[in-house]
């Protein structure tokens, strides 16, 4: 009881009344101080399982050169680990392999990894080096849907920041004092002040999830947004040009959880043979 309201940020007795609710309804069994899910239980929870996730690879990575010379970044290895197996495994392991990569840079190096994960579909983008990333989500439009909108480069240390079920559009963000790097604040659990640099803040992370009715809108704002304006990063349609559309909310991590490795000399320092 104490660690569901303390992850859940609710209060003792009404997790209490839910599970009492849940077990008069026969989605949970009591027995005597174990609690478990029943099939019931599971049947209720399958219209929020994530079965789809897009993934974002299309970039150069030039803070990263000369990493980056002969593969695209989500390819570079950090301790024999591509950096983009880590966020693959964290998909498969809560059972999401109808997987979409977006590729552009070096496309070709992205073959390598159909041994280990036969599944996964690419879509090619090829103006990547002439547009921004709303770009990739253009060419993907069709994908997003109900899915994870993940970006490539993110080296995930804890695979739990991928959770099998979500019930609303949310962005990963850890929270911070002070920070240089892209950010939003809170508004009653929603996403607010979207932008480069900020305290009592969150970091902004490129893992986000999106409901069927948001895909939808996103599509459209996507679209309307890139007849004029090709040089914005995705995010900042529903976060800023559209914000008004959108009560996206905040889902916490830590940042342990996740490495941003930014540049060469950041590669160097977690991998000392690129020394």
């Amino acid at each position: 009881m104490r660690t569901l309201s303390d992850n859940l940020k609710i209060s003792g007795k009404k997790i209490s009344n839910c599970i009492e609710k849940m077990a008069s309804c026969g989605w949970v069994k009591k027995e005597k101080d174990f609690l478990s899910i029943t099939s019931q239980g599971l049947e209720v929870l399958e219209p929020y399982r994530v079965k789809k996730a897009v993934i974002l690879a299309a970039g150069f990575g030039s803070r990263m050169m000369p990493a980056t010379s002969d593969r695209p970044k989500p390819l570079v290895t950090v301790n024999g680990i591509r950096i983009i197996d880590t966020l693959l495994d964290a998909l498969v392991s809560k059972g999401i392999t109808d997987i979409t990569i977006v590729r552009g840079y070096k496309k070709e190096k992205f073959d390598e990894i159909l041994e280990k994960y036969p599944y996964v579909k690419f879509i090619d983008n090829d103006l990547f080096d002439k547009e921004n990333n709303i770009s990739s989500v253009m060419v993907a439009l069709n994908e997003i849907d109900n899915c994870y909108l993940c970006e490539a480069d993110l080296y995930i240390t804890n695979p739990n920041v991928i959770t099998k079920y979500q019930f609303v559009s949310n962005i990963l963000g850890s929270y911070s004092l002070e920070t240089d790097d892209w950010s939003f604040k809170s508004n009653n659990g929603f996403i607010c002040d979207y932008q480069k640099g900020n305290t009592y803040c969150y970091n902004y992370y490129g893992i986000s999830y999106w409901t069927s009715e948001d895909s939808k809108k996103l599509r459209d704002d996507w679209a309307e947004v890139y007849k004029t304006n090709k040089d914005v990063f995705w995010e900042e349609v529903p976060l800023i040009l559209k914000k008004e559309n959108y009560r996206v909310e905040i889902r916490q991590c830590e940042k342990k959880d996740i490495m941003e490795i930014d540049n060469y000399y950041e590669l160097i320092q977690l991998d000392s043979s690129y020394e």
